[in-house]
C-alpha cells in the first residue's frame, strides 16, 4: 500500500542540452502525464539550451535550473552537488547515457539516496568515433555512481548494462541488494490520442506546405546528425523521384547536419521536392499528412519518432539499426542499410498510403501508452520515499 502525502515528492531530473530531442520530449510527456500532486519535476539543463518550456515547467509547478556544460566539469559537478544537497532531493534521474557519470557524481557528494541512471541511446557510425569512444570508456564510471539502472528498450539495456535482467516499471518486491542489477524498462511513450490519425490535420497541413493531395509525402522526424542519416535518406528519396515523380519528402528537426543535408538537396537539383520544416511543435500533424515514414538510422535507443508514426498508422520502414523493440503495430518493416537505395524506395512507394487502422489501440497494448506507464513511474518514485 503506497501512503498518502499532501506535499509531492521533488525529483531532480538531470539532461543536457534541451533542443527538442528525444530524451527530451520523453521527460517531459511523462511531466505531463504524471499525478504531480504526488511528483513534482525539477529540471537541471545546460545554460546553452535553445528549446526549453520554461513557461509550461513553471506553470505546471516544476523547477528550472541551467548548469554550465561539461566543458567546466569540476564546477559543473559542485555547482550541481551544491543545489541537490541545498533542495535536499532524494532522488535524481539522469538522462545523459555515459555521461552520467558527472551528474551522479555529484549527486552522490550531495548525499542523494536514489540516483537514477537513465540510458536512451547506443552507439555506431563511422562519423561519431571519437564519440564512441567516449562512450565506451565512461561506461564503468557513469554506473558506479548509479544506485538504480533504467533503460528506453531491452537493446538499449544491453548496450550499457550488458546481460543484467530487466524488470518493468511496476515490478515491486525486488530485494535492496538486486536493485543495481535490474534494469528497469521505462519506454518512450506517448499521448496515444495525440497522435491518433486525423484526416482533418492532413488536409490542413498539407494546405500549409502546398502538397496537392495526389503527391506522395514521405516524411522524416530527428535530429540532423550522423546517428539519424540524413544523407542516406536523401539517397533514398532521388530513387523514390525515379520511381514516382509526384512525391515530396519533409523533414522535421534541426541539427549540425542540416546544411549539409540541405547542400545535398540543391546539388541533386531537388530543392522543389524537399519541405525543411525545422523544429516543430505538432509533429502530430505532420504524421497525419505523410503517407510513409522512413528512419534509416546509425543506431537509436528505440526511436521515439518511429513509435509516434506507427500511432498514426503509417506504414514505417526503419533500418535494421533501429532495434526490433520499435515495432510497435503492424506497420513496421526493417531494411539493411547495405541494402541499395533503389529497393528502399521501391518498397517506400509500395506502402505509401496505405494505413493501419488498428495502429493507436496496437501501439498502447504494446505498453506505450503515456497516461499508463506514468502511472507506474509515479508509483516506482514513491516506493524509493
Amino acid at each position: 500500500m503506497i501512503e498518502k502525502s499532501n506535499t509531492p515528492i521533488r525529483v531532480a531530473q538531470i539532461l543536457g542540452k534541451m533542443n527538442g530531442g528525444g530524451a527530451e520530449q520523453v521527460v517531459m510527456n511523462y511531466y505531463r502525464a504524471i499525478d504531480r500532486n504526488k511528483v513534482q519535476f525539477d529540471f537541471f539543463l545546460f545554460k546553452t539550451s535553445k528549446l526549453v518550456p520554461a513557461e509550461e515547467i513553471k506553470e505546471k509547478g516544476g523547477g528550472l535550473y541551467m548548469l554550465c556544460g561539461f566543458k567546466n566539469p569540476v564546477r559543473y559537478v559542485r555547482t550541481l552537488a551544491g543545489l541537490l544537497r541545498e533542495n535536499k532531493y532524494g532522488i535524481v534521474h539522469c538522462h545523459l547515457s555515459t555521461l552520467s557519470f558527472l551528474p551522479l557524481l555529484a549527486a552522490k557528494k550531495a548525499g542523494v539516496p536514489v540516483r537514477i541512471i537513465h540510458n536512451h541511446s547506443t552507439s555506431g557510425g563511422g562519423r561519431e568515433l571519437v564519440r564512441n569512444i567516449a562512450k565506451t570508456l565512461f561506461k564503468p564510471l557513469a554506473k558506479a555512481f548509479a544506485t538504480h539502472r533504467f533503460a528506453c528498450s531491452e537493446h538499449a539495456a544491453r548496450w550499457m548494462y550488458g546481460a543484467a535482467p530487466a524488470a518493468e516499471l511496476s515490478e515491486e518486491n525486488i530485494s535492496d541488494g538486486a536493485q543495481k542489477k535490474i534494469v528497469r524498462i521505462m519506454r518512450n511513450a506517448i499521448d496515444i490520442g495525440l497522435f491518433r490519425f486525423d484526416a482533418s490535420k492532413r488536409s490542413l497541413f498539407r494546405g500549409e506546405f502546398g502538397v496537392a493531395g495526389g503527391t506522395l509525402l514521405f516524411g522524416h522526424v530527428g535530429r540532423f546528425c550522423p546517428q539519424k542519416n540524413q544523407r542516406f535518406l536523401i539517397e533514398i528519396f532521388k530513387e523514390i523521384l525515379r520511381v514516382h515523380p509526384n512525391s515530396k519528402l519533409i523533414m522535421a528537426g534541426v541539427g549540425e547536419d542540416m546544411e549539409l543535408i540541405r547542400a545535398m538537396v540543391v546539388a541533386a537539383g531537388i530543392t522543389d521536392k524537399v519541405i525543411f520544416v525545422g523544429q516543430r511543435s505538432d509533429v502530430d500533424r505532420l504524421y497525419s499528412a505523410i503517407d510513409c515514414f522512413l528512419l534509416p538510422s546509425n543506431y537509436e535507443g528505440l526511436g521515439m519518432a518511429g513509435v509516434e508514426a506507427q500511432c498514426s498508422g503509417l506504414y514505417c520502414l526503419f533500418s535494421d539499426k533501429v532495434p526490433r523493440e520499435a515495432k510497435v503495430s503492424d506497420g513496421a518493416q526493417f531494411l539493411s542499410l547495405r541494402t541499395h537505395y533503389a529497393d528502399w524506395a521501391c518498397a517506400a512507394v509500395s506502402c505509401a498510403k496505405l494505413r493501419n487502422d488498428k495502429a493507436a489501440e496496437q501501439v498502447a497494448a504494446a505498453g506505450y501508452d503515456i497516461n499508463a506507464e506514468a502511472e507506474r513511474l509515479c508509483r516506482f518514485y514513491i516506493s524509493m520515499k
